[in-house]
C-alpha cells in the first residue's frame, strides 16, 4: 500500500502498527528511500535481511535524538551537534549490555532532516533498522512505485515522491581523527570546517580533485596534468574544465609542452564545459581567477565550502590569481606554471595525508 506524504498524518498510527507487528516499510528521507523494521523484532529483521540478500552488512539505525545516547556512546559531539538530523551517519560505540542486530562494537546512527521521518521516530520511539530500497550493489530505487514492484513484501510505502540524491556520508566517529567510510551528500570539507581538522578517508575511496579556468585550454589542464605527477591515480581522480570553454578542443601547444616539462602530459586533453556534475563529482574546487569561482557558486551554491582559488588553498599570498597566458609566448606559461606549483604540491601533501600515504 503506498501512502501520500501529504496524508500521512492520518495514517501515522496505522504506520506505528504495522512496524509493531513485524511489517517493512519503505520510507523517504532526505537523501534516498530505506526499507525500515523495528530493530528489536528479530522476524522483523530477518525479513529485512532476505530482502536485500545480504547476511552480515551492518544496519543503519534511526532513532530519536534524545534516545542516541541510551544506544551509543558519543564522540567527536560538535559534529554530530551541527549534522544531525541530516545527511550524516554517524558510526558510534554502541554501549555495554546493548543489543543492535548484526552490530559487535560500533553502530551506524541516523536523523535524516525530513519532517515525517522525525515524526515517525518520535512518535515510535524504538530504533529502527533501515537499509537503502535496492538490491544489495544495485543503484537505489527513485520511485515507490519501483519500491512496490521489486519488494513486494514491504506493507506500506510512504510516497515521497521521486528521490534522486546522493546517499548519506558516512563517517565513523570512534576513530581519531575520524574516518570517512563512504562519501555522501555532506561534502568531506564541510565536515572538517565544523570538526577543525583534517579527516582521513578509507583506502577504497578516492579523493576527487576539480580544476577550473575560463577556456579549459591552459591553466586548468596545466594544472591537472602537473597535479598528477604529484599524486597517485590509486587515491586521488583529477579533472579540469572551463566555464566557457568550447567542448572538443586540445591543450595549448605551450601547454603541452610546459607540463612535459614537469614530467606530465596533457596530450590527450580534450577540453569540457564546467557544470553541475562535475561540480558535485569534485570533493575539491581549484580554480585560477576570482571569476571563475563566482561561475562555479552560480552552477551550486552549496559548493561553496569546496570551492577554493588555486593559490589560496590553505595558503597565504598577496596576488592571488593564476595569470592566464593564452596567446602570449612560451614565458607566459611557465610563469603560470611556476605560479600554481607551490600551491599543487600543497593540495598534493594534504590529500595524501588523509589516506596515510607519503607524497610523490
Amino acid at each position: 500500500m503506498i501512502i501520500k506524504i501529504d496524508e500521512v498524518h492520518k495514517s501515522i498510527n496505522r504506520i506505528v502498527l504495522t512496524l509493531k507487528k513485524g511489517g517493512v516499510i519503505a520510507i523517504p528521507t532526505d537523501t534516498v528511500y530505506g526499507l525500515a523494521v523495528d530493530c528489536a523484532n528479530e522476524g522483523a529483521v530477518s525479513r529485512l535481511i532476505g530482502l536485500k540478500h545480504r547476511k552480515d552488512k551492518p544496519f543503519t539505525f534511526f532513532m530519536p535524538k534524545s534516545a542516541v545516547e541510551k544506544y551509543v556512546v558519543i564522540s567527536k559531539r560538535r559534529i554530530i551537534d551541527f549534522f544531525i538530523p541530516g545527511p550524516l551517519t554517524a558510526i558510534l560505540k554502541k554501549r555495554a549490555g546493548i543489543s543492535l542486530p548484526l552490530v559487535e562494537d560500533k553502530a551506524g546512527i541516523r536523523i535524516p532532516q525530513h519532517d515525517f521521518v522525525i515524526r515517525l521516530l518520535n512518535t515510535y520511539q524504538n530504533p529502527l533498522a533501515v537499509t537503502s530500497a535496492n538490491i544489495s550493489g544495485e543503484p537505489s530505487l527513485t520511485s515507490p512505485y519501483d519500491i512496490i514492484e521489486h519488494f513486494t513484501e514491504v506493507s506500506l510505502v510512504i510516497d515521497g515522491g521521486m528521490l534522486y540524491s546522493t546517499p548519506s556520508t558516512v563517517v565513523d566517529l570512534v576513530a581519531t581523527p575520524p574516518v570517512v567510510k563512504r562519501k555522501g551528500m555532506i561534502p568531506i570539507l564541510q565536515i572538517e570546517k565544523v570538526y577543525g581538522r583534517k579527516l582521513m578517508l578509507t583506502r577504497d575511496l578516492k579523493f576527487n580533485v576539480l580544476f577550473v579556468c575560463s577556456g579549459n585550454t591552459c591553466r586548468s589542464p596545466m594544472a591537472e596534468g602537473i597535479f598528477k605527477t604529484l599524486v597517485d591515480r590509486k587515491y586521488c581522480e583529477v579533472q579540469s574544465a572551463g566555464t566557457i570553454a568550447m567542448g572538443g578542443l586540445t591543450a595549448a601547444h605551450y601547454a603541452k609542452q610546459v607540463v612535459r616539462e614537469y614530467g606530465g602530459s596533457i596530450d590527450r586533453h580534450q577540453t569540457r564545459s564546467l557544470n553541475r556534475e562535475l561540480v558535485d563529482w569534485a570533493d575539491l574546487i581549484l580554480v585560477m581567477e576570482y571569476k571563475n569561482y563566482e561561475a562555479v557558486l552560480e552552477i551550486n551554491p552549496d559548493a561553496v565550502v569546496k570551492t577554493f582559488m588555486l593559490r589560496e588553498y590553505k595558503r597565504k599570498t598577496g596576488y592571488n590569481e593564476v595569470p592566464d597566458p593564452v596567446g602570449r609566448d612560451l614565458s607566459a606559461y611557465h610563469l603560470a606554471a611556476k605560479k600554481m606549483l607551490p600551491a599543487l604540491k600543497q593540495v598534493a601533501r594534504d590529500i595524501a595525508g588523509r589516506f596515510n600515504r607519503g607524497h610523490r
